[in-house]
């Protein structure tokens, strides 16, 4: 009997990711945080005080030879690096701001669909 809960207990802990439904969203959202990070990716609200950003992308400024000129900004999909996160994250929801939905015309939500074929 022990053993069987335990299995059920383990099934749902890894398999079920007790995630909010969410009807009528848009296919990609984008993320602010009180840090004035933005994360763009697909959010689920979830059970508890984490909620999870898969497919996540953020801009990154480079600022370019000339010091007196406007860095350049471009999306980043997550992953690539040095400590090789995985394509999905976990926030605390006490971090988050506020949470939009990105419209099919949103140049990230194309770049991010293009960039998922």
């Amino acid at each position: 009997m022990g053993t069987t809960v335990f299995l059920v207990a383990l099934f749902f802990t890894q398999w079920w990711d007790f995630t909010v439904p969410a009807l009528g969203r848009g296919q990609y959202q984008a993320v602010f945080l009180s840090n004035g990070q933005t994360y763009f990716g697909r959010y689920y609200d979830r059970f508890g005080s984490y909620a999870k950003i898969e497919d996540v992308y953020y801009l990154q400024q480079i600022q370019g030879a000339d010091p007196n000129a406007a860095p350049d900004t471009k999306i980043v999909r997550r992953g690539n690096e040095l400590h090789g996160p995985a394509p999905r994250m976990l926030l605390p929801k006490s971090a988050i701001l506020f949470v939009e939905d990105l419209t099919d015309a949103s140049p990230i939500a194309q770049f991010m669909r293009q960039d998922r074929r």
